[in-house]
């Protein structure tokens, strides 16, 4: 007997890869639309407190442990690390099997050790459980800006990833707002284990992600599941329909030559996608430091000027929280100056505050510079991962989108860390701040030489290998 997809499918015309992109693009933005965005976004939240816990319990495991700048270095980049390994398999099996299921079992799979974090005995065992949780943030991280790519009408495909991204730093921004209201009133061992055990909350919300979550219409069509695809997307229309009272528009189709390629890795590897991967293989790093530098080191680095740990949690969730109205900024001007110009000015401004913030000796100037380094250094992050979604096309974005995770976390967000803990130890703080300066710098230089402008094209054009 067929399967109730293959006879829907057979049962219902196969709308072209034109005619899906053009409904979609119709869609009005109502909160059938944004749940969606919601759904991925709560979960991209509860993710980054969970990669935020590590560097504001670092302060205090200093104070309860012998660490050594070795020690240091490592337990930072554990989770990351863990990240590097999974993202790129999870790319792949997403362009297998679903953005949806891979989004619901890394969710799962983090949640589940952070909580084992928290009992952990002693660094080795915590250091070993933050990069086997990694395994889970590795796959869950690319998934919601995919869906923003493939979901979103491409007039505003990049603002939403801004609003979208905005959840992250709420998430940033609660870690150390956490610790704060909980570690001067808990002792010892309690006031760390207690923001890992917080950070397992994720897993209340899986169910949540198996209801109501859709699987991208997107993805059903490039593996050929059209009925599927129809099914999904007809169901979103109407419901808009029946809700709003009235007819959605005809879609308007426009004529554009599509090479979408069959999925296959080496493709990451050929051609103009060559480029597109060496760009953001440079990009993607560089610019995702900044974001490290800030999360990981600013409350280290506010104990070392001399700070007390109460008040460096607080300036760090200051800081942090300034990078959501960034996002917001980046939201607005992403769509009306492109992604390059955002992203090239973004990048540029975030450098010499890292410079000014380096070079800060009173607490005021560290704030004010701290936070114009966050509105700009993470605020820029929505534009460069939309940017890196749009470079592939649907049957190997999760795979490109991998890669570029992959690269950008074990260069920027272990490497990279793990050497400015060197650079902080023995030259201090201001170096350590130049060198995240220079950085960032030849991140925005590889958008400016080797990226082409994709704002306003369907997601289909800028992914094909015709685009120019």
């Amino acid at each position: 007997m067929p399967s109730t997809s293959a006879a829907l499918s057979a049962s219902l015309p196969h709308p072209s890869r034109t005619s899906i992109a053009a409904r979609i693009d119709r869609l009005p933005m109502t909160r059938e639309v944004w749940s969606i965005m919601l759904l991925a976004g709560i979960a991209w939240l509860i993710e980054s407190y969970d990669i935020g816990i590590v560097g504001n319990v670092l302060p205090v495991l200093q104070k309860q442990y012998t660490f050594t700048t070795f020690m240091t270095g490592l337990l930072v980049a554990s989770s990351t690390l863990g990240i590097v390994v999974a993202v790129i398999p999870a790319g792949w099996i997403a362009d297998q099997f679903g953005r949806k299921r891979v989004l619901i079992v890394g969710t799962a799979w983090y949640a589940f050790f952070t909580l084992l974090c928290g009992f952990a005995p002693n660094m080795p065992i915590l250091i070993a459980l933050r990069f086997v949780s990694g395994f889970g943030m590795g796959a869950v991280f690319p998934i919601p800006y995919a869906m923003a790519a493939e979901y979103m009408p491409r007039r505003l495909r990049g603002a939403t990833t801004g609003v979208l991204d905005s959840f992250l730093s709420i998430g940033y921004f609660l870690a150390p707002l956490a610790a704060y209201f909980l570690v001067p009133q808990l002792t010892g061992a309690m006031s760390w284990r207690v923001l890992f055990w917080l950070g397992s909350l994720p897993l209340l919300y899986v169910p949540i992600l198996m209801r109501w979550m859709p699987e991208s219409v997107r993805w059903y069509q490039a593996k050929g599941r059209i009925g599927d695809a129809e099914r999904v997307l007809r169901k979103l229309e109407t419901t808009i329909e029946r809700r709003t009272g009235r007819t959605l528009p005809a879609p308007q189709t426009q004529e554009i030559t599509i090479n979408e390629p069959h999925g296959r890795v080496g493709l990451l590897f050929q051609g103009r996608y060559f480029l597109r991967t060496i760009m953001m293989w440079i990009a993607f790093p560089c610019i995702l430091f900044v974001f490290y530098a800030i999360q990981t080191y600013t409350p280290t680095v506010l104990v070392k000027q001399g700070y007390a740990i109460g008040n460096a949690f607080l300036m760090t969730a200051l800081i942090v929280v300034v990078s959501i109205p960034g996002k917001y900024l980046e939201a607005y001007v992403v769509e009306r100056f492109g992604r390059k110009g955002t992203i090239i000015a973004f990048t540029g401004i975030a450098a010499l505050a890292a410079v000014l913030f380096g070079f800060s000796h009173t607490a005021a100037l560290a704030l004010a510079c701290g936070m114009l380094l966050s509105f700009f250094g993470i605020g820029v992050d929505p534009a460069i991962k939309i940017y890196g979604a749009e470079q592939y096309p649907t049957s190997i974005r999760e795979t490109g989108i991998g890669f570029i995770e992959g690269i950008g976390r074990l260069l920027g967000g272990a490497l990279a860390p793990f050497i400015m803990a060197y650079v902080l130890a023995g030259f201090g703080v201001s170096a350590s701040y130049v060198f995240v300066a220079l950085v960032a710098v030849v991140g925005a230089l590889a958008v400016l030489f080797l990226g082409t402008e994709t704002r306003g094209r369907m997601i289909e054009e800028t992914g094909s290998l015709t685009a120019q």
